[in-house]
């Protein structure tokens, strides 16, 4: 399972589905949870810094997904995954669409990000992590094209611990 979760929930989705690994996005000045049980090597921790030109943003954005790409190129699918960041609305949700894509590389893009959408209605995915995202994966644009093609999401202030059936 794919979970996704707010900072404030992480702890509890963590307690509720014991994942294997951890993607953490979170500000500088947030802290992410030790999460019991997890091997540091198997926790993401990724800071969202307050880059201030574009130069730094977009290598910020790339280094992010490598990153990602790298932790789920990495993992032998035994146990979840639960990725979070701040509010569980955008950072997350894009991290959550990438592991997705990886995860499910046949599948259509555009459905994969309705299966995201559907169970986190309020999913907002950053669109500079998908850009890389869909570059590094070779995916043609189609990354960008689903979340580009959604509509707006219901709005959230902070969302609650949802999962996502990974196929196999």
């Amino acid at each position: 399972m794919l979970i996704i979760s707010s900072l404030a929930d992480a702890e509890n989705a963590c307690r509720q589905y014991s994942p294997s690994r951890v993607i953490s996005l979170v500000s500088e000045d947030e802290i992410a949870p030790a999460f019991c049980g997890i091997d540091p090597a198997h926790h993401l921790l990724l800071h969202v810094s307050n880059e201030s030109c574009a130069k730094s943003i977009s290598s910020a954005a790339r280094e992010r997904a490598e990153k990602i790409i790298q932790l789920v190129n990495g993992w032998d699918r035994n146990g979840n995954i639960l990725v979070h960041c701040n509010r569980g609305v955008s950072r997350s949700t894009a991290a959550a669409f990438v592991v997705l894509c990886m995860l499910e590389p046949n599948s259509d893009e555009t459905e994969l990000m309705k299966r995201l959408r559907k169970v986190a209605p309020y999913a907002d995915p950053c669109p500079l992590l998908i850009t890389y995202a869909d570059e590094i994966l070779g995916r043609d644009g189609r990354m960008e094209d689903a979340v580009d093609d959604l509509g707006p999401p219901a709005p959230a202030i902070s969302a609650p611990a949802v999962a996502i059936e990974i196929a196999a």
